[in-house]
């Protein structure tokens, strides 16, 4: 590398020395900072001290790293310093740091969003840094290529062990996440999980007594009360939930219930993850059958496998998983076997027959298709004549002793009596035919359809992007094999066709529930995508979404209660609350989304615009013509940066977001709108508050036309002595105590923050209950009045 090369290298890393140290310092004083004051101290002899460090930091990793991989990779020395040299770049957006001082609403937001920030511009440099590597060294050797190499020369049984035990690993570490956030079982989990509990406790399913002693306390963890589902004209005894799942989880239930607490659920999860870890394999050696591939087949199999909704649902009780690795198994073997043992065609069959154990009405709706499909396949490709007898076996079998079950518990051969329906006659049946038939309308059926891949609440679009790409599998699946798309058609759609005409949706429940059971065709389509796609741009964009899907995954991860959402009837909130996290004071992100809740949807706007922009994103694969481009450093650098820029105007303004507006007028005519006050906090007068619960801090946002010239107030209780802090945005205004009393505070000419073309202000107030009583009859006061 030349003289002129570091005479223009050399400044800036001082330049990303000096910004590096200044994002110390703002870090470091921004815990500090308040409302009233929150400007950095730029302490001279701080950077003059910090500077030269990160600048030696800086110069010894370009150096050194530069060195070390040009000696690993016997290439010059100078390449990799002009090419790595370019990874520091995202270090100069440190300079927007002071940016967020502008919208300040506290210092942990602003530290949120600082981290936030800082976080994007180290994901742009340690991007840019694998893209460089990849760049200059994938014709040599690449780490991960090398690793890829390995595991290709590996037997297939010894690469199946490990797909096998990395799905168990990442699968149990998302576990480990949600247990440690305090999130258990929710949504009919404890209910599944009650059935193995009655079978491991007791030696049967009858749950009476179960219920009745809240035993699902201990699978939880909580002391919660739910409410039983059990079937209608089963005395309150047993399920309205089939027992397949939880007998499957049995022995997993068993050796967690040796530990209790946390590693029941740890044992329980398990048990979910080696069903999720098998399907993932199903959907591997599909994809290496089909195509011969097997780059595109572990592509698949980790795109698939650990995005939304697989990887949660192979972390939750919910048999949808357990489905579709059965399903996959059973069209994998009749689609790629050379020929069928008579053990073989048992075990297939003894696969299918297991369905019914797991819900007897709805999934006959995957099970008769297939069911169909292998008798013809049997008789016209495998020629198995009578001796199909053999796959017929176990499900008569099987069969007659699940309604011999039913009948000895439910009393009833009717397909709905383990059902919260219960057991109907013809003429019951007949008439909720015709029900279903005439009296909903068909707008809820194909809003229904359309929620389940783009509702913000619970459709699978907008939690893993990358099914998107599924429909262009579907424009090359019918372009070279329309007759596996209409047979995988045929296989699937009436599983998802009967849900949507009923108008079933998601209860409290991960994404996309209704398609797991199906969603191994989604990941067919998308290796009919990748396995086609000559159009360059669309490969780049694919990743892009697959990696949004991971990412997603992260976010849910940590925000566990993002997971559970209600989508039916008396539901009006539109937002998911994934996005509603993903939006700030000035930007409301579930505004521009689609919704598909059961109420009137017509002049919601998005659900147009997602559905065109679908339609367009597959015209313009169509009409877009086979290309390949050359993926230089300049593009990554250009991702990397509008990475960066979007994440900055996501953190430019705080991460508060109001909502439930509520207009209040004070009798001396003052007019103050209040937000998301919740329903703890009731307001009876204007700005008059009570507060029935102790040991908790309530929060209080309103907005006023005009600036305020004072803010009163008066807090207390004549019911006993509490600790009190009173904070004005993160100025603390009260801290001390209120006995049996009433404290008065005023607050003359109170900051502001400008939202729009009014004033914010917060005020909040955080109760400890010392002694005494506080409840609903007797609440702690706390009244505001703002003087204009």
């Amino acid at each position: 590398m030349t003289q002129k090369h570091y005479v223009f290298m050399i400044p800036c890393l001082i330049i990303f020395a000096v910004l590096l140290s200044y994002a110390c310092l703002f870090l470091d004083q921004a815990e500090e900072f308040t409302i009233q004051n929150h400007s950095p101290d730029l302490k001279t002899a701080a950077i003059l001290v910090l500077g030269p460090l990160f600048f030696l930091l800086l110069f010894g990793l370009w150096m050194g790293y530069s060195h070390i991989l040009a000696r690993q990779l016997k290439s010059d020395p100078g390449a990799f310093l002009r090419q790595d040299f370019l990874t520091f770049l995202p270090l100069i957006f440190f300079a927007l740091l002071p940016l967020l001082l502008s919208h300040y609403i506290d210092s942990s937001d602003l530290l949120m969003r600082a981290n936030i920030l800082g976080g994007s511009i180290l994901f742009g440099v340690f991007y840019l840094k694998a893209a460089v590597l990849y760049r200059i060294s994938a014709p040599k050797v690449f780490p991960p290529m090398d690793v890829l190499k390995k595991i290709s020369s590996l037997s297939l049984k010894k690469k199946l062990g490990m797909l096998f035990f990395l799905s168990l690993v990442l699968y149990n570490a998302g576990s480990l996440l949600l247990t440690s956030s305090g999130q258990t079982f929710a949504g009919d989990e404890p209910h599944y999980l009650l059935i193995t509990h009655s079978l491991f406790k007791d030696g049967d399913i009858d749950l009476s007594n179960n219920y009745a002693n809240k035993d699902y306390q201990e699978i939880m963890l909580a002391r919660v009360q739910i409410k039983s589902h059990t079937a209608p004209g089963t005395n309150q005894r047993y399920s309205f939930h089939s027992p397949g799942t939880s007998i499957l989880l049995l022995p997993f239930y068993a050796v967690g219930s040796l530990f209790k607490g946390k590693s029941l659920v740890f044992f329980i999860r398990l048990g979910m993850s080696v069903f999720g870890a098998l399907l993932g394999l199903q959907i591997f050696l599909f994809i290496l059958q089909e195509w011969k591939n097997e780059k595109l087949a572990l592509g698949v199999w980790f795109v698939y496998g650990f995005s939304s909704p697989v990887f949660f649902y192979s972390l939750h009780v919910y048999p949808e998983i357990i489905i579709a690795l059965l399903s996959l198994a059973v069209f994998r073997m009749l689609r790629f076997s050379s020929s069928l043992s008579k053990t073989k065609l048992v075990f297939i069959g003894f696969l299918l027959s297991c369905f019914i154990w797991f819900h007897a009405i709805k999934y006959v709706f995957i099970l008769g298709p297939l069911f169909i499909y292998s008798v013809w396949i049997l008789l016209k490709k495998f020629k198995t004549g009578w001796n199909i007898s053999y796959f017929l076996i176990s499900p008569f079998l099987l069969t007659l002793f699940y309604f011999l079950f039913q009948y000895a518990f439910y009393g009833s051969f009717s397909l709905a009596a383990v059902s919260w329906r219960g057991a109907m006659a013809p003429e019951e049946s007949l008439e909720y035919l015709r029900t279903i038939v005439t009296d909903i309308p068909f707008r809820t059926r194909w809003e229904t359809l359309a929620g389940y891949f783009f509702d913000q609440r619970d459709g699978l679009l907008l939690y893993a992007p990358v099914y998107f790409f599924a429909f262009l599998g579907c424009i090359e699946m019918t372009r070279r094999n329309f007759r596996q798309f209409l047979l995988i058609f045929f296989l699937t759609a009436p599983y998802v066709l009967n849900s949507a005409l009923l108008t079933q949706r998601t209860g409290y429940a991960p994404q996309a529930r209704p398609l797991v059971a199906v969603s191994w065709v989604l990941a067919i389509l998308i290796g009919y995508f990748l396995a086609s796609n000559a159009k360059k741009i669309f490969t780049v964009f694919f990743r892009g979404f697959a990696f949004i899907g991971f990412f997603f995954v992260f976010l849910l991860l940590k925000n566990p209660l993002a997971l559970y959402q209600l989508t039916t009837v008396g539901i009006s909130e539109r937002f998911g609350n994934l996005f509603l996290r993903l939006s700030n004071l000035h930007f409301f992100l579930p505004r521009y989304l689609p919704s598909y809740l059961k109420v009137d949807n017509s002049r919601w706007i998005p659900n147009y615009a997602w559905l065109a922009a679908l339609l367009l994103f597959m015209g313009l694969y169509i009409l877009c013509k086979q290309h390949n481009f050359r993926i230089n450093t300049a593009f990554h650098l250009g991702i990397a940066i509008s990475v960066i820029l979007i994440v900055f105007w996501m953190v430019l303004y705080p991460r508060t977001v109001l909502l439930y507006p509520k207009n209040t007028t004070y009798p001396a005519g003052q007019k103050i709108t209040y937000y998301s006050l919740g329903r703890v906090a009731r307001m009876g007068e204007p700005g008059k508050f009570q507060l029935p619960r102790d040991n908790r801090a309530y929060i209080f946002h309103f907005t006023s036309w005009q600036k305020l010239k004072e803010i009163r107030m008066e807090f207390g209780s004549t019911e006993g002595e509490f600790e009190v802090e009173v904070h004005f945005f993160d100025d603390i205004l009260f801290k001390g105590e209120t006995s049996y009393d009433f404290a008065t505070l005023q607050l003359p000419v109170p900051s502001s923050y400008r939202l729009k073309n009014t004033n914010l202000y917060r005020l909040s107030i955080h109760l400890k209950r010392k002694s005494g009583a506080i409840a609903f009859s007797k609440p702690y006061l706390f009244s505001i009045q703002p003087i204009p």
